[in-house]
């Protein structure tokens, strides 16, 4: 019986592994590399969201879209929020412009499907910070430019290091009005 459970237990999760890489969107969990056909590599941060092109085993083919300047790769023209920082070889898909797609794979493990699983932590963090003064503010109420400016005088209140900044920034230019999340109505 317990051998059967174990089948049983070991199906679902490679179900669940199947759904993942065959879902239209995922996004990145952790911080990782994109690896191009060539090799090259592009550091790609947490939150982006990512298409699916093809299940690889333990990797999947990817790409994703962002606005090229230099080798940073932004998630629009006005570059508020970096998305992927490309290495010196790395030959992103010029779509119009300055848009791009980079394509290339990524370690199954560093996806995920849920987008708020993603900012878990984060949120805590923002609740537990922003609460101490004043009634915090649905990250979606502002755009990516409005809470960098809101942060500048609220870094100094809250006692923030230059990586607690950095981390609160992320999740709260991730799920603004503009950001990377799209909030469903």
């Amino acid at each position: 019986m317990l051998k059967v459970i174990k089948n049983i237990a070991f199906s679902i999760f490679l179900l669940g592994l199947t759904a993942q890489v065959n879902a239209q969107e995922l996004f990145v969990f952790q911080n990782g590399n994109l690896k191009a056909d060539n090799g090259k590599v592009a550091k790609v941060f947490l939150g982006v969201p990512v298409k699916v092109k093809k299940d690889m085993g333990s990797s999947t083919k990817v790409s994703i879209h962002g606005f090229l300047d230099g080798t940073n790769v932004y998630s629009s023209e006005k570059k508020e929020l970096l998305i992927a920082v490309l290495d010196e070889g790395f030959k992103p898909t010029t779509i119009k412009g300055t848009e791009v797609e980079l394509v290339g794979t990524i370690e199954k493990e560093l996806l995920t499907e849920n987008g708020a699983e993603v900012w878990e932590e984060h949120e805590e963090f923002f609740f537990e910070m922003c609460t101490q003064c004043h009634a915090a503010q649905a990250p979606s109420h502002h755009t990516m430019i409005e809470w960098e400016a809101l942060m500048l005088p609220m870094r100094g209140f809250a006692k923030l290091d230059d990586e607690e900044n950095s981390y609160l920034l992320r999740y709260l230019k991730s799920n603004a009005s503009n950001g990377l999340v799209k909030v469903k109505h």
